[in-house]
C-alpha cells in the first residue's frame, strides 16, 4: 500500500535544509527524508488492535513542521519518537472488522501498549501525561504518526487499538469529524484557563487551533467578548464568522496599540520602545507559541492574568519581565483526554460530538482536499498559506 514515510537520514535532511533556503520544494523533493512509498500492509501489533481503511486524513501543523524540518536538535521530544515512521495522526476511517466510521485518538498511552495496571496519568484520563511512552508492546512514541511500530494515517490503511477509535455520529460529515483532534486540543486549552466573563479574551493565531478556539469560546460562553489576532483577508473573515467580536493585527506593536485603544488603558513605554499594558485580556490562548507571540502576549495581558500556549515553535530569546511584574500565569497545553465540561467527564471527542450536534460548525476551516498521490502539492499549499488561504488541508487515499 502507499504511505507517506519519513526516514531520519542526516544526508537527506541536510540536502532538504540547504535546498530549502532557495526553494521550499526541496523539502518534498526526491532527496528529502519524506516520500510516498510502497510499504507493507500494517499488521496489528497485539490483541485488541484492528485494521482501518483511511477515508481522509488531516495535515496537522506538527506534520508540516516535521516535513519542513522546523525544529531544533535539542528539542526534548526527540526522546519520544522512533524512525522510520508513516506520518499522520488525524483520521476519519472505516474499521475493517465492523465497517463502522470512526475517528482516531492517536495517543499511544498505556492501554494501546498493553500495559496493566495503568499509570496514574492514564487512569485519570490524562493520556498525554502517560509515563509509559517508551514501554510496552510498541517502540518509543507519543502517538501514531511518530512511531516506527504503529504507522500513521497518511496512508491507505493503518492499525489502531480499539480504545483509540470513536464511532462518528451519523449526522456528522467527514469534514466535521476530521476536526475532532484539533478541536479537542483547543478545548483542552480553554479548560485549563476558562475565561472570566468580565474581561475579554484574545485568541492568537491564524490556523485550525485558533479558529477552533474561537468557535468553542463562542459556543460555550455566548456573552464573552472574543478578540482574534489573526491575518487579514480570508482568515479575518473566518474569525468573525466563527464568533470573534473583533479581529486585531498580528504585528506585535500594532496589536498592543489596538488592545490599548480597546481597553482605554495608557500604554507604558520602556527604553526599547515596545509598549506594554497593565490591563488587557483576562486570557490569551496562543496557538502559535513563538517567541514573538509569547512576548507580545505578556506585554498585553491583564495583571494577574493567564497565557495558555498550545503551539510550539523553535525557541529564541524574548523579554519576559512582564511575566514577573504582572504575576502572570503561563500554562502549556498539550493534547487532550478525558475532560470535564459543565460537570460532565468524558473524552474530548465525545464533547465535540455533542457540541457539533448542538450547532457548532467549524467545517469552514477545511479549505483544501488532495489525493494522497498529490501530497507534495498539499504540503506546499499549506506552507504557502498566506497566498493560498489554506487552513486545514486534507489528504484522501
Amino acid at each position: 500500500m502507499q504511505a507517506l514515510l519519513f526516514q531520519h537520514n542526516l544526508a537527506r535532511e541536510a540536502a532538504a535544509v540547504i535546498g530549502g533556503r532557495v526553494d521550499k520544494r526541496a523539502f518534498v523533493s526526491k532527496y528529502a527524508p519524506i516520500s510516498l512509498e510502497e510499504v507493507p500492509e500494517p499488521v496489528p501489533p497485539a490483541a485488541g488492535w484492528v485494521k482501518c481503511e483511511t477515508v481522509i486524513s488531516g495535515i496537522c501543523g506538527s506534520d508540516a513542521k516535521q516535513i519542513f524540518l522546523n525544529g531544533r536538535r535539542d528539542n526534548a521530544l526527540t526522546a519520544l519518537v522512533s524512525f522510520p515512521h508513516v506520518l499522520g495522526h488525524e483520521a476519519v476511517a472505516h474499521r475493517l472488522d465492523t465497517g463502522r466510521r470512526v475517528v482516531l485518538n492517536p495517543w499511544l498511552w498505556c492501554t494501546p501498549r498493553g500495559i496493566e495496571p495503568l499509570c496514574e496519568a492514564c487512569a485519570a484520563g490524562r493520556y498525554p501525561w502517560c509515563r509509559n511512552f517508551r514501554n510496552g508492546n510498541l517502540p518509543v512514541a507519543i502517538h501514531l504518526g511518530n512511531c516506527a511500530g504503529a504507522p500513521g494515517v497518511h496512508a491507505e490503511r493503518f492499525c489502531a487499538h480499539e480504545s483509540q477509535l470513536f464511532d462518528v455520529p451519523e449526522t456528522l460529515s467527514d469534514e466535521a469529524a476530521i476536526l475532532s483532534d484539533p478541536v479537542s486540543v483547543s478545548l483542552r486549552s480553554i479548560l485549563l484557563s476558562p475565561p472570566d466573563s468580565s474581561l475579554p479574551v484574545l485568541v492568537y493565531g491564524s490556523g485550525t487551533l485558533a479558529f477552533a478556539a474561537i468557535g468553542l469560546l463562542r459556543h460555550l460562553y455566548p456573552q464573552l467578548e472574543i478578540w482574534a489576532a489573526t491575518r487579514p483577508g480570508f482568515r479575518s473573515s473566518l474569525a468573525t464568522k466563527l464568533g470573534a467580536d473583533a479581529v486585531l493585527s498580528c504585528e506585535p506593536d500594532e496589536l498592543v496599540r489596538e488592545v490599548s485603544l480597546r481597553t482605554g488603558e495608557t500604554a507604558l513605554t520602556p527604553w526599547s520602545g515596545k509598549d506594554w499594558l497593565q490591563d488587557g485580556p483576562g486570557v490569551v490562548y496562543d496557538t502559535i507559541g513563538s517567541t514573538e507571540t509569547v512576548e507580545t502576549s505578556l506585554r498585553l495581558l491583564h495583571t494577574g492574568a493567564t497565557l495558555v500556549v498550545s503551539g510550539v515553535e523553535p525557541p529564541k530569546r524574548f523579554e519576559w519581565t512582564p511575566m514577573y511584574f504582572k504575576e502572570l500565569r503561563v500554562i502549556g497545553s498539550n493534547g487532550f483526554g478525558i475532560e470535564e465540561v459543565a460537570g460532565v467527564r468524558k473524552h474530548a471527542f465525545e464533547h465535540y460530538f455533542d457540541f457539533a450536534q448542538a450547532g457548532l460548525d467549524l467545517t469552514a476551516v477545511v479549505t483544501h482536499r488532495f489525493p494522497l498521490a498529490r501530497w507534495r502539492e498539499a504540503v506546499l499549499t499549506l506552507a504557502d498559506s498566506r497566498h493560498t488561504g489554506a487552513v486545514k488541508v486534507l489528504l484522501q487515499p
